[in-house]
């Protein structure tokens, strides 16, 4: 995912702003009493908690992403700051998962040196790098080079009004012609299997694999890319939120967003979960999906779609459960469908886990006084 998409969104307030005010796109229920059992909350006070994990004495880890800190929630709700980076203005602490032996894991990244590292912080906090650099490994091998986002189809005229709109509105709006993955990293999650790291890289448009032992970094799925229909309904709302008239011969044209791999997570059977924002559009629609993706081959599997801003997710028996940012809610997807269920509302979640009990959620990614949530919902 762009750093200038939604997380700068987020911090200017406008797309924020926008998405915030818009009513909640709320699921059926499967359980229709759950709206009386409202989540409990567990921490209060947080900055922008973008990432979460939980171990299995329910003590929660937190990326507090627009302060620069990780930090510990103890099971009564104490607040302590494992890491804080020197810089916050140009620093990324996110991507919060846990180890063996009491390691926890995340990804630093420092915009300004250019520089994206896994890191590592064992049960004394001592902080070691882990991993070889994302950026450099994204400008060697720029996993979804090959892969066309953008409008695509369209015949010369609105190829060259789109063009010639594009550059009269240059800086302002996202790219809309036709283009092939370009090169940028963003490690934005991540989950462990003993002693490696699974990296979803939100910008990247895919899964990276990081050998515990060597650092060494590989590509283990390129997301795929699903088309969208620019129907005139689709228009309308991007209009809306960027208060810019995209040219008419747009209407119902093709548009391939870049899937942009938001969380991975491990199911039992070994098969990696992937949840995807599909880039720029998935911020004023409800276009996220949930892939299964097989570890060894890299081939994923669509499970459902249709939810909106899905930026975390977790593996919950035989059920995925969703944060939906743009939603304002924590959806469930039952085993065998292909759609998600609202499991409880809440202001703009920002990640969710589970300790086979509870599922846990940080909240108020979009408060803009800092009073970001820790909550925890207990499963029937």
């Amino acid at each position: 995912m762009r750093r200038s998409s939604f997380l700068a969104g987020i911090c200017a307030g406008t797309l924020a702003a926008t998405l915030a005010a818009a009513p909640s796109l709320a699921h059926g229920d499967r359980d229709r009493d759950h709206r009386d059992r409202a989540p409990e909350t567990v921490a209060t006070g947080l900055v922008g908690p973008l990432t979460l994990a939980v171990d299995h004495g329910r003590t929660a880890y937190v990326t507090q992403t627009f302060a620069g800190l990780l930090s510990r929630v103890s099971r009564s709700g104490e607040v302590t700051n494992l890491v804080a980076a020197a810089d916050p203005e140009s620093q990324e602490v996110v991507g919060v998962s846990l180890g063996r032996r009491g390691a926890v894991y995340y990804v630093d990244t420092d915009y300004a040196a250019g520089t994206s590292y896994v890191n590592r912080v064992d049960r004394h906090g001592e902080v070691d790098r882990v991993s070889q650099d994302l950026f450099a490994y994204e400008a060697r091998k720029n996993p979804d080079r090959r892969q066309t986002y953008g409008f695509v189809g369209l015949g010369r005229s609105c190829a060259q009004e789109l063009a010639q709109f594009e550059t009269d509105n240059a800086g302002n709006l996202p790219p809309l012609s036709a283009y092939k993955g370009i090169v940028e990293s963003h490690g934005y999650q991540t989950t462990v299997v003993k002693d490696d790291i699974y990296v979803a890289d939100a910008a990247a448009n895919a899964i990276l694999k990081v050998d515990g032992r060597s650092g060494k970094i590989r590509t283990v799925a390129v997301l795929p890319a699903r088309k969208v229909t620019f129907t005139a309904e689709v228009m309308a709302t991007v209009e809306g939120a960027t208060g810019v008239d995209v040219p008419d011969c747009l209407e119902d044209a093709t548009f391939v967003p870049e899937p942009v791999p938001t969380d991975v997570e491990v199911g039992k059977d070994g098969t990696l979960y992937v949840s995807t924002l599909q880039g720029w559009l998935g911020e004023v629609q409800p276009l996220s999906s949930v892939y299964r993706v097989d570890p060894r081959s890299g081939r994923a599997t669509w499970l459902a779609g249709g939810m909106h801003g899905a930026t975390g997710l977790a593996v919950h028996g035989r059920d995925v459960v969703v944060a939906e940012m743009f939603a304002g809610e924590v959806s469930v997807i039952p085993k065998g469908r292909k759609t998600a269920w609202t499991l409880f509302e809440v202001p703009s979640p920002g990640d969710v886990e589970s300790d086979g009990r509870h599922v846990w959620a940080t909240t108020g990614v979009f408060d803009e006084t800092g009073n970001g949530s820790l909550v925890r919902y207990r499963m029937r």
